[in-house]
């Protein structure tokens, strides 16, 4: 049995571990991910925890002060951001069904038979799926364009829907997005896009790897900021 606890002061713990040199904290909605190296042990794990604890319930008390989050309906005239601009949604119907952005909107095209919460899941579905997309093909170019820049060659470049992370590098070299950080202005994605190609060169958060990241994104504490203030926005609009 792990002596790690699945859940601190009602946020569910999740251990990442790789290759750092140090452990850190990071609150994500109701997920607390605790990053540390590789050969640290449970035991060290949940001391860390332990030692944190205060740490923690400043944080929670910070979080049930912000205002709740509004879902969203899913219906014509909500906004909806794609790197950084926010278009109104629009929908219509059709037999060509998926979403596209034109014309100023994001419209979704659903067929006439949909309705009530089915068409609901449809839009939310088909606009998760043109993120996706929209992710995979910009955030591709954004690596290949950087790479060169930096002179690393990542192994491969996909997008996934990770709850407390917006990318993550391999030991093999592969390079992972959130597909939500799409919706982030382009300078914002751009600073992801550098921080996950320079570990590359360092596998760690060292201060050699942070001037590395400097040296290809001189505002990165400016967006290193925004994601802190305004990323959680990003997974629920």
């Amino acid at each position: 049995m792990s002596a790690i606890p699945s859940e601190v002061l009602g946020l569910r713990v999740e251990v990442v571990r790789s290759i750092r040199r140090t452990a850190a904290l990071h609150i994500i909605g109701s997920d607390l991910q605790v990053r540390v190296p590789e050969y640290v042990e449970d035991e060290r794990v949940a001391a860390f925890l332990q030692k944190k604890r205060p740490w923690i319930r400043s944080k929670v008390a910070e979080i049930q002060l912000l205002p709740p989050h509004r879902t969203k309906e899913l219906v014509s005239g909500e906004s909806f951001p794609y790197l950084g601009r926010h278009y109104r949604l629009k929908i219509q119907e059709g037999h060509q069904v998926g979403v596209s952005l034109s014309g100023g909107y994001l419209k979704a095209t659903i067929r006439p038979t949909e309705q009530d919460e089915h068409k609901t899941l449809k839009i939310q579905q088909y606009l998760q799926n043109w993120y996706r997309n929209k992710a995979q093909e910009r955030l591709k170019e954004k690596t290949e364009r950087y790479a060169k820049q930096i002179g690393v060659s990542p192994a491969a470049v996909s997008v996934r829907n990770f709850k407390s992370r917006w990318g993550s590098c391999d030991k093999k070299g592969q390079v992972v997005f959130n597909w939500n950080i799409i919706k982030a202005p382009h300078s914002v994605v751009d600073y992801v896009v550098v921080h996950e190609l320079c570990h590359l060169i360092h596998p760690n958060h060292s201060k050699e790897f942070w001037q590395v990241v400097g040296r290809f994104d001189s505002n990165y504490l400016e967006h290193r900021h925004w994601l802190k203030e305004k990323g959680l926005d990003l997974l629920f609009e």
